[in-house]
């Protein structure tokens, strides 16, 4: 890269900028290309209604060392019969939970060691309401009732199938 005619201070203003583009690089986010789309689609809707388990939810909207008005979630946790509880959020919140998983879902940088995060769970999330907006054309009316997406692990179960058994 460099030859040994090449002065110090030229090797080392080179070397600084090599290593500052892998750390910019190495600190970018992967979010999706339809992520704006998705946030804008979000945040005009009135409602939307999550229904998974508490450990999911608890883990993909824990906001522990995060903080700015785009992290801040202000749902309403119900507890249902069948083992799940419905979150219910706003437009907006539901914007904020998106940037939120696309963080922790398609990367980001851990102030702690530089590292990526990429949690299964938050992926599993993205992608589930995701695919809920994707499938928005228009506006829903407000009479309408609540955009809705189910995430359980029991559709799993039901696909499974061992030979063996």
């Amino acid at each position: 890269m460099f030859s040994s005619s090449t002065p110090p201070r030229a090797r080392l203003l080179g070397a600084l900028a090599l290593l500052a583009a892998v750390l910019v690089s190495g600190c970018s986010t992967e979010s999706p290309p339809q992520h704006s789309e998705r946030l804008q689609k979000a945040a005009g809707l009135k409602t939307f209604h999550i229904e998974t388990t508490k450990d999911l939810w608890e883990k993909t909207s824990d906001q522990t060392g995060r903080d700015g008005p785009d992290l801040e979630l202000q749902t309403t946790v119900k507890e249902l019969h069948n083992g799940l509880v419905r979150v219910e959020l706003t437009g907006v919140n539901l914007a904020n939970y998106l940037r939120l998983l696309d963080y922790m879902a398609h990367g980001g940088a851990d102030a702690k060691n530089l590292g990526r995060h990429h949690s299964a769970e938050s992926i599993r999330m993205y992608d589930e309401v995701a695919g809920v907006l994707d499938g928005i054309t228009k506006r829903p009316d407000p009479k309408d009732p609540p955009l809705r997406v189910v995430v359980d692990d029991a559709f799993i179960n039901a696909k499974h199938t061992d030979p063996g058994t």
